[in-house]
């Protein structure tokens, strides 16, 4: 699974919270979008590590920020379900 995939798929978990919908989301589902989104960090860090092109670089850190929001987002829901 892709990280547009996970994104879309906590989209869609959030909208099926506000829905009402809590008790069909599954928290191991959101686990495991957090540990595939915890890996993904892990190796675009790896990467930047390595990159010295200043245009990677900043694409490589927006990624990450994207990834951490995702994270973050990802950890609210599994709280409220």
């Amino acid at each position: 699974m892709g990280f547009k995939d996970i994104v879309e798929r906590l989209d869609k978990y959030q909208r099926r919270l506000v829905g009402g919908k809590a008790a069909k989301i599954k928290s191991h589902h959101i686990e495991k979008a957090i540990e595939k989104l915890t890996t993904k960090e892990a190796q675009l860090k790896e990467e930047l590590r390595e990159t010295t092109k200043p245009e990677k670089r900043r694409r490589l850190e927006e990624k990450i920020s994207t990834i951490r929001t995702q994270i973050e987002k990802a950890e609210w829901l599994s709280k409220e379900i």
